[in-house]
């Protein structure tokens, strides 16, 4: 049987009366780890060889990468998080090296590369694996 959580007779109060909050008391001060958006290519550079995925996949999205950079970013000892991200960046070459690489999901983000040879949209059109996360993401 539910019970009543404001007494009777009082309208405000209870469970879900307003109540004062305090700012939380956390602050982001690391300087020292500039915004990929901000970075100069040196910066780049050094953020290009985190240890932190993620890190190097944004990278990929400033417009000062050097292509250097890029394309060793777009190597297949990356993770393909990295390697997919290198090859969404519009950049030429992108999509004919994804074209070629290991992983089904970064084969199929070249198809949508404005670079892509017309032999490597042949055969990514008729490669099972590629088909099949075609499949996947068009539903």
């Amino acid at each position: 049987m539910p019970t009543n959580r404001v007494p009777k007779g009082v309208r405000s109060g209870g469970q879900f009366a307003a109540s004062a909050h305090m700012e939380p008391d956390l602050s982001i001060t690391n300087t020292d780890f500039p915004s990929v958006g901000d970075a100069d290519v040196d910066q780049l550079r050094a953020l290009s060889e985190s240890s932190d995925p993620l890190v190097r996949a944004e990278v990929t999205s400033s417009i000062r990468v050097p292509d250097d950079v890029l394309e060793r970013l777009a190597e297949a000892d990356q993770p393909p998080s990295v390697r997919l991200a290198a090859v969404n960046t519009g950049y030429a070459g992108t999509a004919d090296r994804a074209a070629e690489d290991p992983h089904p999901l970064v084969r199929a983000a070249a198809l949508a590369g404005w670079d892509l040879s017309d032999t490597h949209r042949e055969r990514l059109t008729h490669d099972p694996k590629v088909q099949r996360v075609m499949g996947l993401i068009s539903r």
